[in-house]
C-alpha cells in the first residue's frame, strides 16, 4: 500500500536543509501534494547551488577600486563625442573611441524608481527602500542604486541625492548607495 507523504513535514524538511522559508516551499511546491499527480510526471524538489568564482572587472577595475579604498567616485568620458558613462564603459558604444577616467562629485537626481517592500537580496540593508536610476552630474546615462531614506514614501523624480559608502567596502556596486542631499 502506498504511503502518504506528510506535505507540511515535507515543507519544513526542505526549507532547513536549504535555508529557504517554509512558506516559499509550500508556495512553490504545494502542487505536488495537492491533488492526483501521475506517477510519470517530472518530480522537481527544492535545492540550492553555490558557485564560487573569481571574477574580473577587466578595464572597470579602477572605478571599484576608487569606491573601496578612497571613497571617490568615477566615470569614464568619450574622447572624441565626450558622453560620460557612469558606471564607466572603456569605450564609446557611439563613437567606438576610447574613454578616459573623469572623477566626479557624486551628487545627481533621481529620476525614477520604485519602492521595494519585499526581497531576499543580500543587497538590501533593509526593506521597504528605494531602488532607483540616478543620473549624475555631469554624466549623460543613468546609474541604478539603492537610495537609502528613513521615509521612503517621500522618493519623488527630481530628488536631488549624493553618493554615500558602506563602512566595509569589499570592490562592489554595492558598496555606494544614495541619500537624499536633505537628509
Amino acid at each position: 500500500m502506498p504511503t502518504k507523504i506528510d506535505a507540511q513535514k515535507w515543507y519544513e524538511r526542505n526549507s532547513k536543509r536549504i535555508g529557504v522559508p517554509v512558506d516559499l516551499i509550500r508556495q512553490n511546491y504545494r502542487e505536488e501534494f495537492e491533488g492526483e499527480k501521475d506517477i510519470g510526471e517530472p518530480l522537481e524538489i527544492p535545492d540550492k547551488m553555490e558557485v564560487f568564482y573569481k571574477y574580473t572587472y577587466g578595464q572597470q577595475s579602477r572605478f571599484f577600486r576608487e569606491i573601496r579604498e578612497n571613497q571617490k567616485l568615477y566615470g569614464a568620458r568619450c574622447k572624441k563625442c565626450g558622453k560620460v558613462f557612469c558606471p564607466p564603459r572603456a569605450g564609446c558604444p557611439h563613437c567606438f573611441e576610447d574613454t578616459e577616467w573623469l572623477p566626479l562629485e557624486g551628487t545627481g537626481t533621481l529620476v525614477t524608481y520604485t519602492i521595494v517592500y519585499f526581497s531576499n537580496s543580500v543587497f538590501a540593508r533593509k526593506v521597504p527602500f528605494v531602488c532607483g536610476y540616478v543620473k549624475l552630474d555631469g554624466t549623460d546615462f543613468l546609474i541604478l542604486q539603492s537610495i537609502y531614506m528613513d521615509d521612503v514614501e517621500k522618493a519623488r523624480p527630481g530628488m536631488r541625492v549624493k553618493v554615500c559608502y558602506q563602512e566595509e567596502r569589499d570592490g562592489r556596486i554595492t558598496d555606494i548607495y544614495f541619500t537624499p542631499v536633505d537628509e
